[in-house]
Order: C-alpha cells, then structure tokens, then sequence
C-alpha cells in the first residue's frame, strides 16, 4: 500500500512527509543498541501525558516479535495479548498495531491524531482499452492526490534500534 509507506516513510517531496522521516516526522529519541522493558517505559514516558491518553505503538512485525519475548522484573511478558475481537495487542498497557512498512529498527508511540491527512479532490480512473486490446485485456490507471504530515512533532516519540532486540 503506497500510502501506508509514504504516511510512515515519505520525505516529504512529492509524497507525504512520513512519521518516521528523521527531519519532520517524530520527535527522535536516544538510539538504544537493543530494545529492552526498560526502554520501551522509557519510551511512553518520553511522550508528554496529555498525549498518552490516546497513544499507541506502531512497528514492525518483526520488531514485534521480539518485543513479544521481553519480561519485566517479575518474569512476566510485557506483552498482553488481545483475548476480544477488534480489539488490538498492547504493551504497557498500550495498543500495538504493526506495519510491513515500519521500519525495523525504530518503534513509534504516540497519538497519531496529529497526523493530518490531505484528499485533494477525487480519486479518478481511466479505462485503457487500445493499450491493452492485442491480448484481449483491459487496463486501468487511477489517480489520488494526497499529502499528510505530522503537525505537532512532540505527539510522536520514535526510538530508534541499532541491532535486533533483546531479551
């Protein structure tokens, strides 16, 4: 999904400016060599509590997955699964949802609710009937145009991972 990626990775040129574009997206923590319980508490106490109230991570499936196998003191899993449908993971407390287009070496938290979102006009579609009439097909072409950016930086709190997480 092009959007997804450029709504999480965009540069802004051209494309949406993406949450986790280093210049304007999340404000970037200290990057941590490996995630451990301690930095991801770290990480939901870095974001401000009036933003907390309606924050959530976003990462990787990979990054979730080891995230899945950190423990507190007390040897318990800081993952909580979600037993209800419709109803997202959490850690911490928090909801986790997961995208292909995260990077793997950062996790975000934060309330995306500052992230605008621009539709510009409609979407259109066009029929391509002679391109594709020698093998019998039809083609189509759709066009979009949207931009997105995050309008408060400090909603958005990124930690960036040097290698794979840790236990």
């Amino acid at each position: 999904n092009a959007e997804e990626d450029a709504f999480l990775n965009g540069d802004g040129v051209g494309k949406p400016t993406g949450i986790f574009n280093k210049k304007d997206g999340g404000t970037f923590l200290k990057e941590t060599t490996s995630i451990k319980t301690d930095d991801l508490i770290d990480l939901v106490h870095a974001l401000r509590r009036p933003y907390r109230k309606n924050a959530s991570f976003i990462m990787n499936d990979k990054t979730v997955a080891s995230i899945r196998k950190l423990k507190d003191n007390n040897g318990a899993y800081v993952w909580q699964p979600s037993y209800q449908d419709d109803e997202p993971n959490r850690i911490l407390g928090y909801p986790v949802y997961t995208s292909a287009y995260a990077p793997e070496n950062m996790v975000a938290f934060g309330d995306y609710s500052y992230y605008n979102i621009g539709d510009r006009g409609s979407r259109s579609f066009k029929e391509l009937t002679e391109l594709f009439a020698g093998n019998g097909m039809v083609g189509f072409v759709a066009k979009e145009r949207v931009d997105g950016k995050l309008v408060l930086k400090e909603a958005v709190q990124i930690l960036p991972v040097k290698t794979s997480v840790a236990a």
